[in-house]
């Protein structure tokens, strides 16, 4: 038994606890005592029940990192309440958490509970069947959330399938909403976005800080040799963890960006080196989605930079209209089509697509591609496909190298921190798998377990709708795809490369502009007529016909070789 064991345990709540004080269930993305239920009524008045559940970590081979920063989150908080006087029943389980409460409260005879509704919709429904086996307890307001519901709904409407949903209005209204960089009702600067000062590559202009790390304390120490004896087999590394797990250590971290990183953050926001790798990003989204962080705090924080001239105002609005914006769209937009599970069915009228054209090679690929859990799964993911790419992930995801450089330095940063910023995962990993034709479903199963910051909400709209256009054009106005080019603006990877991004046939040509150039080939009839799309088009229909037949076979080419490595399995959960 470990020392944090033994000293929870010891602390128990005691038969007149159970009875006088409200008791709140605390999920495990909602680490937070500065909103919610705990704020309403004094610590010595509030019990809070917290489950560490063994089948929730193997329901997938959870990146190692990812179960050390969530359970050593989850105990430093059990310890961090029971320090103001708040009673915590920590209950260990071998079974999911709704299970694990319905035991408890047949057991401990404990009152109905409070929960402020979690994120993850995954938990929500393992709740809701536990509530419909007896259990009580009564949902409230998760007011983690920089928006409402009715913040979508006043934007957008009820959700149509069909309709098109641009990001950018319901950013506009909730930066009217909240009067965040705003003046007179118009926004500060003169424009909504300054995403057009957000994209310069980074070439050493200044210096990148050295990263804030968090050394594990006992604790911690304990988790890591715990998930490395219960989960083992699972995906990425736990060597050298060094994020903040308590309250005090999550606040550091931020201070460090809004000094430090904030004021250079937008204009290389979209740059990506493979010896700076965290460059000015904030590395905060982990936080951010355990509720450790809150979001209107930190955007707070960040216009209060952009008032005082701290920072640079493109900057300022970058990180903020991550937060204020994309991040509360996904969230929304994943709860308003249930997961994409209301997309299941849906093909947008006007792209009457078809089946995704392979060579025989790829044909015979596909043949073992991944199928998704059918039928009575209430867990099962939605499996839109609008490009009807099927093809199975390959082993370069799990860290086998393939040889292209841009794509093993991500991964090989994946396995070891268990992230990487936005561009990378966008237009390294998810450019890759688009443009090869890589199923979008098992892509965004991968990136769930891969990532310490993914959770369904996450994940299922960011990388089926924008990442790889498989819902059809809901969440962009087109596939966000590229050859090499766009690589080798942006970052180093091209010059460390055995392959040259400036020849598209060949020996030693890269293969991302072969397989941009065969992804439109290949996706013609779905995409030609797509308005942001006429010109990558017109200048397709000036390749001759012999340079075609040359890009197949690179593109082809590529395709098998990442197909022929063997892709590692899981004993317990397993994709495969």
């Amino acid at each position: 038994m470990s020392a944090f064991e033994r000293d929870i345990k010891a602390a128990q709540p005691t038969a007149t606890d159970l009875r006088n004080r409200r008791w709140i269930y605390v999920p495990y993305d909602r680490y937070t005592d500065r909103t919610g239920p705990l704020t309403e009524q004094p610590a010595s008045d509030t019990g809070v029940v917290i489950v560490e559940s063994t089948a929730k970590a193997l329901r997938r081979p959870y990146h190692k990192k990812k179960l050390v920063v969530l359970i050593s989150n989850m105990r430093h908080f059990a310890i961090e309440q029971q320090g103001k006087g708040v009673s915590v029943l920590y209950h260990f389980s071998p079974v999911s958490h709704g299970q694990a409460l319905l035991e408890l409260q047949r057991e401990l005879r404990l009152p109905s509970l409070t929960c402020m509704t979690p994120a993850e919709r995954e938990l929500r429904l393992d709740l809701s069947m536990a509530q419909a086996n007896g259990l009580t307890l009564d949902f409230v307001k998760d007011s983690t959330w920089a928006s409402t519901s009715k913040d979508f709904l006043d934007t957008y409407g009820a959700f149509t399938p069909g309709k098109s949903y641009v990001m950018d209005r319901f950013y506009r209204h909730m930066r009217q909403q909240t009067g965040i960089l705003m003046k007179n009702a118009k926004p500060v600067g003169g424009q909504f976005s300054f995403d057009a000062d957000n994209r310069s590559p980074y070439k050493g202009e200044v210096c990148v800080p050295a990263t804030l790390m968090f050394p594990p304390d006992a604790i911690t120490q304990e988790v890591i040799a715990m998930v490395e004896s219960t989960y083992g087999h699972h995906f990425g590394s736990s060597k050298n963890f060094d994020l903040p797990c308590t309250q005090s250590d999550c606040d550091a971290l931020w201070r460090f960006f809004l000094d430090h990183l904030l004021p250079y953050f937008g204009r290389f926001e979209d740059a990506m080196r493979d010896d700076h790798l965290q460059l000015f990003h904030s590395k905060t989204s982990v936080l951010l989605n355990l509720g450790r962080l809150l979001a209107l705090d930190l955007i707070r924080d960040v216009a209060e930079r952009a008032a005082t001239n701290q920072a640079p105002l493109a900057s300022c609005e970058g990180f903020i209209r991550q937060l204020l914006g994309w991040r509360e769209f996904m969230r929304h937009l994943h709860e308003q089509t249930d997961g994409y599970r209301r997309l299941a069915d849906y093909v947008p009228q006007e792209q009457n697509p078809r089946p995704q054209e392979h060579s025989p090679n790829q044909t015979k690929l596909a043949a073992g591609a991944y199928k998704s859990a059918a039928g009575h799964d209430p867990f099962a993911g939605a499996t839109p496909s609008a490009l009807h790419a099927s093809l199975p992930l390959p082993a370069v995801y799990w860290g086998v190298r393939s040889g292209l450089h841009c794509v093993d330095t991500v991964v090989a940063q994946v396995i070891d921190e268990g992230w990487s910023h936005h561009i990378t995962r966008l237009m390294v990993l998810s450019n890759l798998a688009t443009l090869c034709g890589f199923s979008p479903r098992e892509l965004t199963d991968w990136f769930w377990f891969a990532y310490i910051d993914a959770y369904d909400w996450v994940v299922e709209t960011n990388v089926l709708g924008m990442a790889t256009y498989a819902d059809g054009g809901v969440t962009a106005t087109k596939p966000y795809v590229s050859g090499a080019a766009y690589i080798n603006r942006m970052s180093n990877f091209c010059g460390h490369c055995q392959y040259d991004p400036k020849k598209s046939i060949g020996l030693g040509s890269c293969p991302f502009t072969a397989l941009y150039w065969t992804f439109l080939e290949r996706n013609q009839s779905t995409l030609a007529s797509n308005f942001r799309m006429q010109m990558p088009y017109k200048s397709l229909g000036k390749k001759s016909q012999e340079e075609l037949v040359q890009l197949r076979r690179r593109a082809d080419e590529t395709i098998v070789h990442l197909a022929s490595f063997k892709r590692p399995a899981y004993s317990r959960g397993s994709l495969e």
